[in-house]
């Protein structure tokens, strides 16, 4: 019985301890200003997402400039022609400099969704509002660990 314990104890320090870790990544940098061109509305909360993430006291600083766009297409209509499904698409140029050194470039993220029409226009709306909300902070978060992954690597 003390035996079987034992190497069940054993067993069990053995394969817990692997040594997997999750890599994290800190960042490494300081936004200083952040410039938009486009849909003001989806840059005004990637800017809000991005500033209050910007909590590093790093000396690195760099500059952003936000190119967001919004696409809404019919996705699916039914028999009667009448529009069943849309899909909402924003793409997202982000432009990058660091003032403290020459890194420099830019990288575009997309993000599509798509939501379904309802009885009343006020739900459709409420709906493709909550969409755009979603697809905003997915895409707030892609492009912070886009540019932590760049400063990382630099």
């Amino acid at each position: 019985m003390k035996q079987s314990f034992l190497l069940a104890l054993i067993y069990f320090f053995v394969l817990n301890s692997c040594g997997f870790k999750v890599a994290s990544f800190q960042q490494n940098f300081n936004i200083s200003e952040v410039n938009s061109i486009g849909d003001t509305r989806i840059n005004y909360k990637i800017k809000n997402k991005l500033l209050s993430n910007n909590k590093s006291s790093s000396q690195n600083l760099i500059i952003i400039n936000i190119d967001s766009n919004k696409i809404k297409s019919i996705k699916e209509k039914n028999i009667n022609n009448e529009v069943t499904k849309y899909e909402l698409t924003i793409n997202s140029k982000i432009d990058y400099e660091a003032l403290n050194s020459n890194l420099v470039g830019s990288f575009s993220l997309s993000k599509r969704g798509d939501y379904s029409v309802s009885e009343k226009y006020s739900d459709t709306l409420i709906k493709e509002k909550k969409l755009l909300s979603s697809l905003v902070n997915e895409l707030s978060n892609e492009i912070q660990e886009t540019i932590i992954n760049i400063f990382n690597d630099s």
